[in-house]
């Protein structure tokens, strides 16, 4: 309707003009030096206007007239926003370049009247909060107020109880295996029972190099057959001088020292041929790294497996670990069939933390399949989801850190 360089807009509160607005600009400061010298000048001047028209340098105190002739011309126009019962709600200030016209006034006056209508039945309106005008310090109240409701909203959000979780490497295995062990030392010569192979009571299993041995066997038999004939030369002796019938006692005991070293290595002979002792399923790595490697007594070679008693075993990082109880439920999704989820219950883990097949400590969770879940191959491997406890989202989210930092700050 009019030209103006910038017009500012300046809020009452208390009676005195606050500095809120300036067109041209998104934010003002009003504690900077010219907000409040146009506060000053606007408190100045507002008890000397009833509604609005121009104003000038000589109607504001000395001190502030030198600033006056830095910032505005000579006249500038100030016209207040009024509500019902002639309140004051707060004033308009226009920089003009040129005089405004004598019938530009009146329209003004009317203009800012209805402005000051509108302001005041804008802020009496009870749920519109957001629009409810501006603070003190210039900033909007409805900011203010949508910060407070968000920072409210999260730390509400944060108290939300929610369950724990781990995600970890699992495989499946049997409940149910017995160790298959080298009885005797020696090699390798055969593993008869390939991997994943169902046997049954009585089959053979693994073949024990017996060259050795039989070396051994031979060389104790001709010792008997020495034993023997001494024995037998001493006894002849005996018979012919009377001082010979105490030798005879030490070749008989040589006889029977031969004999038990025959019989243990005829023994150790049968045990190079080991045979499963009960009906599974042959679990171990590949033929190729035992055949030809030396063994100990006792040293495990592979697992005879249950496969009607298939579980789980899951490595849990100590990192991750989290507090896991028997009988918490528990999620395995096989990399082989991810869209065919297995529910299990968890049946025991590790107070102690080992090194993982991975190579980091661990703990080792084992579970039960459900009864009624469908019965994968054994050996199968993926990721196993187990809950634990109910905590708030708080510490479920900031757990990890809290853990970071106390280790690095000792806190």
């Amino acid at each position: 309707m009019v030209p103006y360089r910038v017009a500012l807009v300046f809020s009452l509160v208390g009676g005195a003009p606050r500095f809120v607005y300036q067109s041209g600009l998104s934010t003002v400061d009003r504690r900077s030096a010219f907000g409040s010298w146009c506060e000053s000048v606007v408190q100045a001047l507002l008890p000397q206007i009833e509604a609005g028209g121009p104003v000038s340098a000589q109607q504001v105190p000395e001190p502030l007239r030198v600033a006056w002739q830095e910032y505005w011309p000579e006249t500038v126009y100030l016209h207040r926003l009024m509500g019902h019962k002639d309140q004051t709600l707060g004033a308009v200030l226009y920089v003009c370049e040129q005089p405004w016209s004598s019938q530009v006034e009146p329209l003004m006056g009317v203009l800012h009247q209805a402005y000051g209508l509108c302001l005041q039945a804008v802020r009496s309106q009870p749920g519109a909060w957001w629009r409810a005008g501006s603070q003190p310090d210039g900033r909007p109240r409805h900011m203010t107020r949508w910060v407070v409701g968000t920072l409210a909203a999260l730390v509400l959000a944060l108290c939300i109880p929610v369950r724990q979780f781990v995600v970890a490497p699992a495989e499946i295995i049997s409940l149910d295996t017995v160790a298959v062990t080298s009885p005797v030392e020696g090699i390798v010569a055969e593993l008869v029972a390939k991997p994943n192979q169902a046997v049954k009571k009585g089959d053979l299993l693994v073949r024990l190099d017996d060259t050795a041995i039989r070396n051994r066997l031979a060389s104790a038999r001709q010792a008997l057959e020495v034993a023997r004939a001494e024995y037998l030369a001493g006894a002849h002796r005996a018979l012919v001088a009377s001082d010979k019938a105490a030798e005879t006692g030490v070749l008989r005991g040589r006889i029977s020292e031969r004999s038990a070293e025959l019989a243990f290595l005829q023994d150790q002979l049968g045990m190079l041929s080991i045979r499963a002792t009960r009906e599974g399923i042959a679990v171990y790595g590949q033929e190729s790294d035992w055949i030809g490697r030396p063994v100990g007594a006792g040293q495990r070679l592979m697992e005879l497996a249950d496969p009607s008693k298939l579980g789980v075993q899951i490595w849990v990082p100590v990192a991750d670990a989290i507090n896991l109880e028997g009988g918490s439920p528990l999620t395995l999704l096989l990399h082989a069939d991810p869209l065919h989820p297995i529910s299990a219950r968890i049946e025991q883990a590790s107070y102690q933390a080992t090194k993982s097949p991975d190579g980091v400590a661990a703990y080792r969770v084992r579970a039960r399949m459900d009864d009624g879940s469908r019965l994968p191959r054994l050996g199968l491997r993926g990721s196993a989801k187990m809950d634990g406890q109910w905590v708030p989202l708080a510490y479920f989210l900031l757990r990890r850190p809290l853990a970071v930092m106390r280790q690095w700050t000792g806190i």
